[in-house]
């Protein structure tokens, strides 16, 4: 079982990474179903402690993509089965793997990723909260910085 304050910590990590995005961008897609939340940040931003934690490398040149679903209704999260993709400008597409993290009120799908200096990144993602409806897709692009 992870520890109240990592969970804690990793969830404030979370929401700052979301809060550090353009404001126009929402980061999230809506159904009546499902609220999809997304968002990339740099592995950096995440403490010694809650990376080792949860087995993620802290380095400048690797980010975090973190998926939740939540239910629209009862707004409890959800698991889902999520996968995907993310192609650079040069056309390489690299698979994506998630790892789910669940928590006492949350669940998150994470994926690690490597990049250089300004590098975007289009990612394709599939996102399957019930198993018997067609998945959700999710298509963002994202340019990542190296941290200081």
């Amino acid at each position: 079982m992870i520890h109240p304050i990592r969970h804690l910590s990793f969830i404030c990590v979370v929401l700052l990474a979301s809060l550090a995005l353009p404001s126009f961008a929402e980061q999230a897609i809506n159904s009546q179903k499902y609220d999809i939340h997304y968002n990339a940040f740099n592995t950096m931003m995440v403490t010694p402690e809650v990376a080792q934690s949860y087995g993620f490398t802290r380095a400048r040149n690797r980010a975090l993509l973190n998926i939740s679903v939540i239910d629209s209704q009862t707004m409890t999260p959800l698991p889902a089965v999520v996968s995907g993709t993310r192609t650079n400008i040069l056309g390489q597409v690299l698979p994506l793997e998630f790892v789910q993290i669940k928590e006492q009120n949350a669940i998150y799908y994470i994926a690690q990723l490597r990049f250089t200096e300004e590098e975007m990144w289009r990612f394709e993602l599939t996102v399957q909260p019930d198993l018997n409806a067609k998945p959700i897709p999710l298509k963002f692009s994202q340019i990542f910085y190296l941290e200081q």
